[in-house]
């Protein structure tokens, strides 16, 4: 269902602007969901469509801000682009939707949801889906089940299809997560108002900006994104999830695979199986999702068309980097037009 439709001249990256439709965007059914339409304006005939998921306790706005926007990128390549707010998130939780039960909430209900909206607004039978982070997750396994019919390909980015995996610090803590959650200690499963922690990252971004400072987990590698976009990136992006979701991906990562909540559909192994071009993009210096997490995706499926590319950034730079516009972005940008 469109709720508002506006003609806007926004930012792709620092002078570089265009005009854009954008179409704000809630899904039918019993939890309405939130998501965002940009394309450009008629006569243009639109290249496909693309189906941006944030990751965990995140927003749409891990796509987009006012200094720079994948979103905005893609929509001007000619994509049409749909950026979504899972349950719980962003405009999600305004329209109503409760926070997540599980990660198996986003895979069964959400994503198909929204994969359906678009389909039907665009005309378009299948769909490009494109994760950062845990959005990544769901892409994998959504796609390879529930809207596996629907599907053109699959882009993730920094997800950490083995969760722990090459760092000592992560794994120890999904080691610690899984012996605490077997106690039923975790089991009320609290929403976590993760914006605390990007304010924190906000107020300190020097202290972790600093290249001498020996931190064990970094969210970004020094000196690679703006103050000015990472301010505002801190600001807007992260948002709240529950904990059940968090120890699911640990449990995934545990387990070297992801079942359904139910255990009927074993998830990971319909995504290794699964025919569809995949790119898997890692950052060497990500230490939320190093590559030994993330190229096993890569390694595991059977995909006749996938592709790995590794760049030396970290988890958020990826995406909102500088110099990720002039590699990450192209790549994924010809990736999709080959295909």
């Amino acid at each position: 269902m469109i709720l508002r439709t506006e003609t806007v001249e926004q930012v792709i990256d620092g002078d570089d602007r265009r005009i854009f439709l954008k179409d704000v965007l809630m899904t039918a059914g019993k939890h309405p969901l939130g998501m965002v339409r940009k394309r450009l304006p008629p006569p243009h005939k639109s290249l496909g469509t693309v189906l941006l998921i944030h990751g965990y306790g995140q927003n749409r706005y891990t796509w987009h801000s006012s200094k720079r926007s994948f979103v905005n990128f893609l929509a001007a390549d000619g994509w049409d682009v749909f950026n979504v707010d899972l349950r719980g998130h962003g405009r999600s939780r305004r329209f109503g939707a409760p926070f997540p039960r599980n990660l198996d909430d986003y895979i069964r209900d959400d994503l198909p949801a929204f994969v359906q909206e678009a389909r039907e607004l665009t005309g378009d039978d299948r769909v490009f889906l494109m994760g950062h982070s845990m959005g990544g997750l769901i892409s994998y396994f959504s796609g390879a089940t529930r809207v596996r019919d629907q599907v053109r390909g699959i882009v993730s980015i920094g997800s950490p299809y083995v969760f722990g995996q090459g760092s000592a610090l992560l794994f120890g803590l999904r080691e610690v997560a899984a012996a605490v959650r077997w106690t039923g200690l975790l089991d009320a499963n609290p929403a976590l108002p993760l914006r605390l922690v990007g304010s924190h990252l906000n107020r300190r971004k020097g202290l972790w900006n600093a290249r001498l400072l020996p931190l064990p987990i970094r969210a970004w590698a020094p000196d690679t994104v703006e103050p000015e976009v990472l301010e505002e990136y801190l600001g807007r992006t992260f948002d709240r999830s529950t904990l059940t979701v968090a120890l699911d991906i640990f449990r995934a990562g545990r387990d070297k695979g992801f079942k359904s909540t139910d255990g009927m559909i074993d998830y990971s192994t319909a995504f290794e199986i699964l025919d569809r071009p995949l790119l898997v993009v890692a950052g060497t210096r990500d230490g939320l999702a190093p590559p030994a997490s993330v190229r096993p995706a890569y390694d595991k499926s059977r995909s006749t068309d996938k592709t790995y590319r590794a760049f030396p950034y970290g988890h958020i730079d990826l995406v909102v980097g500088k110099e990720a516009t002039r590699t990450v972005w192209p790549l994924i940008r010809n990736w999709l037009a080959r295909r």
